[in-house]
């Protein structure tokens, strides 16, 4: 019975720190990223793999040398970054890309990412270089814009954020995004899907404009959530790539594309808002990509846009999600080139 109350007792007693290593509560480790909302650093320990953990805020420089206190209780286990050995640049340069007076905003270029910023009062202009103050509390994040720069710095102290290879820097990607659901409104019957549903396409197929008796009619392409969940700091472009798929006339046809905050079919007729966008006139089964204006990006980013609609006054029906022949597979088909902090 002893041996089996000595081993009852003995299971659950963590297990300390190895007898020869160092038992000192706070080591230094090298740090590889930043995640500022989850409040995490991913760090190193003497060449080890990256170890995520939570983190103090600071202003923390790239690839530096953070505290990292340890657990004697858990095997010596690393349980929180304390902060960088040398704290990072609390000012750093920047260059104003855009100047928004109206709302007290300037947009900086500045650790390696682009940030709409307050400012104190001064003469700015594109182009002018910045000096721009971090936040210790945001893990260094930029601001506030402090003035015109005569001596501009132009290091770069690393941008906090995620990654483990390039710390904090926001990097370009590419996402080609398909439509989780396609099909036009008939404005004269009130209705969806109910003009050509056995040929051009069928039921899927967009079409716009008012002709051989349809009424004024509307195309919808939903992308549902799939362009807010790309987790970008910002979209740089956006081009849906559209397909004519009606014959009614060999001359060409202008597809009129305009932002919705639809991402899926609603009950009702399709509402747009914000800059429209036109492809170039084409011939029945000809396509093109549409570049759509940059107003419309940030509405896409936060998902207030969620969908396309075919606004155009040319009679014409475009390609969307495959029905029935003729259709492409990448009808309506949105390629999003965006950045995120990797």
């Amino acid at each position: 019975m002893y041996e089996l109350d000595a081993y009852a007792l003995a299971a659950p007693l963590p297990e300390g720190i190895s007898p020869a290593a160092d038992a000192g509560a706070m080591i230094v480790g090298i740090l590889l990223g930043l995640d500022p909302v989850k409040g995490q650093a991913q760090v190193s320990i003497a060449g080890s793999p990256g170890l995520w953990v939570p983190a103090q805020p600071g202003i923390y420089t790239a690839n530096g040398r953070v505290r990292l206190l340890r657990s004697p209780l858990d095997g010596g286990r690393v349980t929180l970054c304390v902060g960088p050995l040398t704290p990072g640049q609390v000012i750093a340069g920047g260059k104003v890309t855009a100047v928004n007076a109206g709302v007290g905003q300037l947009t900086v270029a500045t650790l390696g990412g682009s940030f709409a910023l307050p400012y104190q009062p001064g003469t700015y202009a594109v182009g002018t270089d910045v000096h721009v103050l971090r936040s210790g509390e945001r893990y260094g994040q930029p601001v506030f814009v402090l003035g015109p720069s005569g001596s501009y710095n132009a290091e770069n102290p690393g941008q906090p954020g995620g990654g483990s290879v390039n710390p904090g820097q926001l990097v370009d990607r590419q996402a080609i995004i398909l439509p989780q659901w396609t099909g036009s409104w008939k404005s004269a019957q009130s209705r969806w899907d109910s003009w050509n549903l056995d040929r051009y396409g069928g039921r899927s197929t967009l079409w716009q404009g008012n002709g051989f008796g349809s009424g004024p009619m509307t195309g919808l392409a939903a992308y549902g959530d799939q362009i807010v969940a790309l987790g970008a700091q910002a979209i740089t472009r956006m081009l849906p790539t559209v397909y004519r798929a009606d014959t009614s006339s060999s001359a060409g046809k202008v597809a009129v594309l305009q932002p919705s905050p639809h991402g899926g079919q609603p009950p009702g007729a399709p509402s747009g808002s914000g800059a429209t966008a036109a492809s170039a006139a084409l011939a029945p089964g000809q396509g093109a990509q549409v570049d759509l204006p940059s107003s419309v990006f940030e509405g896409f980013r936060t998902g207030a846009y969620r969908g396309l609609i075919t606004v155009g006054t040319d009679y014409a029906g475009f390609s969307g999600t495959p029905d029935r022949a003729p259709v492409h597979a990448d009808g309506m088909a949105l390629v999003v080139q965006y950045k995120v902090i990797a």
